[in-house]
């Protein structure tokens, strides 16, 4: 158990550099790489927990959403914009995919955490911002306090919503958990 977190964290650390860094040199595959190998380390049946692929799809549609926002109100360029300069490009994706694998699993005792991830959220993202922009993935087009202000708001909110999602009390199971009405005769 303990080596499977370590594996699961220790790809998710990995996956900040070969995404960021490999987009500022343009070159994609080191992302793909280590973000494909978490996803086939994390998803095996065997170490799958049964809301990945629920959150997943969240954490993917959210990102699209949120980064693709960013883009289209002038906040921040991305460098190796594929598919599309309009649009959040796949290695910002790759890392929302990284973040989704490691939910429920080496970042788990964040879902009863949820204030602390918040104040996280807000610190880190807008340094990890910064920090993509000194590598040269990332140019912030707006002036910095509102970058700082939108993306670490953003996140002070986001992140624990996402773990909050991740809590299977709040979640039920598919199909058979869904409470079922029943008449008080």
């Amino acid at each position: 158990m303990k080596r499977d977190l370590l594996v699961n964290q220790g790809l998710f650390q990995a996956a900040w550099p070969a995404c960021v860094v490999g987009a500022a040199f343009n070159v994609a595959w080191t992302g793909w790489l280590v973000v494909g190998a978490l996803a086939a380390w994390q998803l095996q049946a065997s170490r799958r927990h049964r809301l990945d692929w629920r959150i997943i799809a969240v954490c993917l549609a959210v990102g699209l959403t949120l980064d693709t926002a960013w883009i289209r109100l002038g906040l921040l360029e991305y460098t190796m914009p594929w598919p599309s300069p309009n649009f959040a490009p796949a290695w910002i994706m790759l890392l929302w995919l990284a973040l989704a694998l490691v939910i429920n699993h080496s970042m788990a005792v964040f879902k009863q955490r949820l204030l602390l991830v918040g104040v996280l959220g807000a610190v880190s993202s807008p340094l990890s911002y910064f920090a993509g922009s000194r590598f040269g993935a990332v140019e912030w087009l707006a002036p910095a306090w509102q970058v700082v202000l939108a993306t670490g708001l953003s996140w002070a909110v986001l992140l624990p919503a996402l773990f909050w999602l991740a809590r299977e009390s709040v979640t039920p199971a598919w199909p058979n958990e869904f409470p079922r009405y029943r008449s008080p005769t």
